[in-house]
């Protein structure tokens, strides 16, 4: 029974049936099923493999839990991947996630569904799952990723905000900090939250890590890379914070969120003893051609873009919309396929033949739930309507992110 498992092994084990979930063979050498007491049955085979489908779909959430909130997340990724067995690509475009995103998030939606296992069979783990208030701080960091969007951000805006937050402790504080304010800064696009959030735990790590002495905080615009460099130096001398690795850890999460990264030295430096680096990309304004034919679409398209990063162009005329692109270029193209007279993946075959526009990422959005096809056609993204606001945003946004580590002008 499952006293001859640990729980990480169980995890494990509930990975590989699922990934073979329709495999007879390799659900017939599944360890699970010696485990879960299945061995014996003259349909063993099936018995498991609905088992693992009836646990899956005993986690999908009431219709009164918000469609944003983790435990829908948590289902639709074990849905997607295992049940219909999706990869992780066409689950993430669904959900507006990278693929790096989605492996983290399945790792803890895998997590979940191994603990119902567990309790349904009324057994105590060898080992403890994870410590509650780790699982509690990947649940919430999870929840900051998929629910905020990138915003235009002045720089020196998030770091007034955030020494305002920090002001009572700075006060009596041990250790001096002296912010250095830098004139034609670019603007930021980031997760404002997450962010601020971000330089708060490195500003209180620096803290934690000095015994005495004073902290610079400045901020430099680094154009061959396109981010600000918002740097943390300290004088003097340190001591070991208890704190710091941690909240370090956590910031470096935050940051990810909008593409940032953290870099830190502990070390003597000449007469620095520490130096933390916040990498922030900057904004650009992106833009994206809307095709449809509906002008009620364009226009809810035009208001959920506005006040964002995006500069929409709108085209309802699909004959013109070749034109209009070659005029001027847009980043990414959205691309409805019910237009009139000509057939929306026709018009995506001749965006993607087009010698200037062939490697501009198309996102198709419709009402017809053909993504496998629209990803077939060559398609990067896909949208089902009625789309939200966050849901067209965070589509835009896996397509600029990976228009940013390719380096575009």
């Amino acid at each position: 029974m499952l006293t001859e498992i640990d729980r990480s092994s169980l995890e494990s084990e509930l990975r590989a049936a699922l990934t073979h979930l329709y495999d007879p063979a390799a659900l017939r050498d599944s360890r699970l099923m010696t485990l879960l007491g299945l061995q014996s049955r003259a349909d063993a085979i099936v018995a498991l493999r609905r088992l693992l489908l009836d646990t899956i779909e005993s986690l999908r959430p009431g219709d009164d839990v918000p469609t944003q909130s983790l435990s829908w997340r948590y289902y639709h990724i074990l849905y997607g991947r295992y049940t219909e067995q999706l990869t992780q690509f066409e689950v993430g475009n669904d959900l507006g996630l990278s693929v790096r995103q989605l492996r983290r998030q399945e790792k803890r939606a895998l997590a979940v569904l191994a603990d119902k296992i567990w309790a349904r069979f009324k057994l105590e783990s060898a080992e403890p799952a994870s410590a509650p208030d780790t699982q509690a701080l990947g649940d919430e960091l999870a929840w900051s990723q998929s629910t905020f969007s990138r915003e235009s951000v002045e720089v020196e805006a998030l770091i007034r905000s955030a020494l305002e937050t920090a002001e009572p402790m700075l006060q009596t504080a041990t250790v001096e900090l002296l912010y250095e304010p830098s004139e034609g800064l670019p603007k930021l696009a980031v997760q404002l939250t997450p962010t601020r959030q971000a330089l708060l735990n490195v500003l209180t790590a620096a803290l934690d890590w000095m015994e005495e002495g004073r902290l610079i905080l400045r901020a430099e615009h680094q154009p061959e890379g396109r981010h600000v460099s918002v740097s943390i130096i300290g004088y003097g001398s340190l001591v070991a914070g208890e704190m710091a690795a941690e909240r370090l850890s956590v910031a470096r999460e935050l940051l990810s969120f909008s593409g940032g990264s953290l870099h830190h030295d502990a070390d003597s430096l000449g007469d620095q003893v520490c130096r933390f680096r916040l990498r922030l990309p900057t904004d650009r304004q992106i833009t994206v051609l809307a095709v449809d034919d509906n002008p009620d679409t364009l226009r809810l398209l035009q208001r959920y873009t506005s006040d964002t990063r995006y500069h929409l162009l709108s085209e309802s005329d699909p004959k013109r919309s070749l034109a209009l692109a070659e005029e001027s270029p847009p980043d990414i193209i959205l691309l409805d396929v019910l237009l009139q007279d000509i057939d929306g993946w026709e018009l995506l075959g001749r965006f993607r033949a087009h010698p200037q526009l062939g490697d501009k990422p198309v996102i198709v959005c419709t009402v017809l739930p053909q993504r496998d096809l629209a990803l077939s056609l060559g398609a990067a993204g896909f949208l089902s309507k009625p789309i939200s606001q966050g849901q067209l945003l965070a589509a835009l946004d896996a397509q600029a992110d990976l228009l940013q580590r390719q380096g575009f002008d």
